[in-house]
This record gives structure tokens, sequence and C-alpha cells, in this order.
């Protein structure tokens, strides 16, 4: 069973599931109105450590990508009140996505409340889909883990990868949020495997896991041009890039590229200035892209595209001034 970065499997239910020494607070889904986000399925347990957690989803409604902010009061022994705050299991979260999210706190502080937006961010950050998952939504063995494997399906390295999820009972509960340990860096072609495992605390009652998805830290910032050269770049774009490599014979970066937005949107993809007077040219869809707006300061060349609707191929020649 494989996904394109996220996989949603439907879940038949076979047998119940008790749940024991376990406390779980309920709140309904809520909307707000200044914030292009909803917060969903918070729940309040208390582990085997004596911790109090928070845990809950948060669905971007927006057409674009958000970063965003997240916060919950909390109160102290000594009856003091402070605000945490966070953000999601991703740093991005792509247009019509849930991520989860969790707050640990210690067993002699409390939850006032539950959380709530506290900022949110459009950011112009693509969705690299050089990335694919195979795994199983239902808890594994007596551990009940997520257990997976991630293959990066695209020419480049990719660094810094997490795998996160929502932890559910039987009857579709959400019991925790997890999050994997960091994966330092998957080659091109490369199968890592993962496994996470759910607190303790809710373990016996865990039977699937949802929005399982990947937080990449740091997205490539380098491109292979053979034979051991490379070169950084970088992409801004609120968009869906997919199939990004180097084209040896025509010196040309490569890659298909889709805007969130129904009417298209804005691309801008910068590279080193290799000699001074260094000449780009731009492609979309096998013809020539006049309106490209072409800077260099003697360091950076920056190419700023305005990409229509729907799904496209840039090819961007010049990349070492071969042309």
């Amino acid at each position: 069973m494989k996904s394109r970065l996220m996989f949603y499997k439907n879940i038949v239910s076979s047998c119940a599931v008790i749940l024991f020494s376990l406390i779980i607070i309920l709140v309904p889904i809520k909307s707000f109105g200044e914030f292009p986000i909803s917060i969903v399925d918070q729940k309040i347990f208390k582990d085997l450590n004596g911790e109090w957690n928070l845990v809950g989803v948060v669905q971007n409604n927006a057409g674009m990508p958000l970063e965003v902010k997240i916060g919950v009061n909390i109160t102290q022994s000594e009856r003091q009140s402070l605000i945490l705050t966070s953000h999601t299991f991703t740093n991005v979260i792509y247009p019509y996505v849930a991520a989860p999210f969790k707050f640990t706190i210690s067993g002699n502080e409390f939850f006032k409340g539950f959380a709530y937006p506290i900022e949110t961010k459009e950011v112009a950050k693509p969705l690299l889909m050089d990335l694919s998952q195979n795994y199983s939504n239902l808890a594994t063995a007596d551990e009940k883990a997520l257990v997976g494997t991630i293959k990066n399906t695209g020419p480049n390295i990719i660094k810094n990868i997490a795998v996160y999820a929502s932890v559910h009972s039987i009857n579709g509960t959400q019991l925790d949020s997890v999050k994997s340990s960091l994966i330092p860096v998957i080659y091109p072609g490369e199968d890592v495997r993962y496994k996470i495992l759910p607190d303790p605390a809710i373990k016996d009652g865990v039977y699937y896991y949802s929005c399982a998805g990947l937080d990449v830290n740091a997205p490539i910032s380098t491109i292979d041009l053979g034979e051991g050269e490379y070169i950084v770049f970088n992409l801004e774009s609120a968009s869906m890039i997919s199939d990004f490599r180097y084209e040896n014979s025509s010196d040309s970066i490569i890659f298909e590229v889709k805007p969130y937005n129904p009417g298209g949107g804005p691309t801008n993809f910068k590279i080193p200035q290799i000699f001074p007077n260094q000449k780009i040219e731009v492609l979309l869809d096998g013809k020539q892209y006049e309106k490209k707006l072409v800077t260099m300061n003697g360091k950076t060349i920056s190419i700023d595209i305005f990409i229509p609707k729907d799904k496209h191929i840039l090819k961007i020649s010049g990349i070492r001034n071969q042309l």
C-alpha cells in the first residue's frame, strides 16, 4: 500500500477494545473565524509518568500552505497562569491537510481549557513529491506501533525527515499524537524503515493511525549535476513540485509544478551566478516563457515566473552557463 506523503485506509471494526487507567477529556470541533484553520479532536490524558498531555489536530482550511502556532493556558501549583505555545508536528501544513500536535506538562500543573490559534502565516514552501510511504494504518503487534518505510523516489539527497500521525481507538476516538525521531538523510532510491510507538498509558486502546505524513524540516537545497558535482538552489512556490532533476544535455533544471491556487501563482527560483553575463532561458510546457523576471547581483540569479493553473513542466536552462 503506497501513498504520496499521505494515505488513508478504511478501518473495519472487528472487536471491542477496553481502555485501562485512562483519563480522557473530549472537546468538539472548533473553528476560528479570524484564522483559516480548525482545531479538532482535542483530548487530555495522564501518562504513566504522571504528566498531563493535550493532543489534537489542526486542519488547514486555506488554499495556501500555512505555518501555524497554537497556544494553551496552564495553571501551575502556585496558581500562576501562563501560556504555552507550540507548532504542529509539521512546520508547514499544506492546503486542506491536517497535522497533529501535543502539549505535555507536569502532574502538578493543569490545562486551563484547550488549545487555540496564536498565529497563522502563509508561506511559499513547495510540497516536494519525491518521497513516498509504504505502511499499514493498523497498529502492529503487541507494541501497537506504526511501522512503515519511506522511499526517496527522486534524484536528490533529502535530509531531516520525520513521520507524524494521529492515534485512534477502534471507534475512531483520537488517543494520542506521535512523531518519529529524525531521519538524518535519505539517498536517491533508498528505502528507510521507521517505527513509532504510542504512549504506554493509552497503548491498550490503540487500533489504527491516521493523518500519517512527513515533516521535511530541511527541504532539498542542492541538486546532483552528475560526476560528483552539486549546485545549491532555493525554490519558493505555493505549489506541488515533482520529478525535480538536472538534465546535463541541455544544462537545465526540470520539474513539474502545480499551484495550489486555482488561478495559478508565482514561483521564485534562485541559483548561484557563475559568470557575469550568464544567460538564463525558461520554457513552460516546451514553449519559450518571455514574461520571466531574471535579476543578477554578481552572486545570485533570481528568476520570477508566474505559473498558470493546473500542472505544468518548467525547464530552466543555463544553470552552469552551458547554453
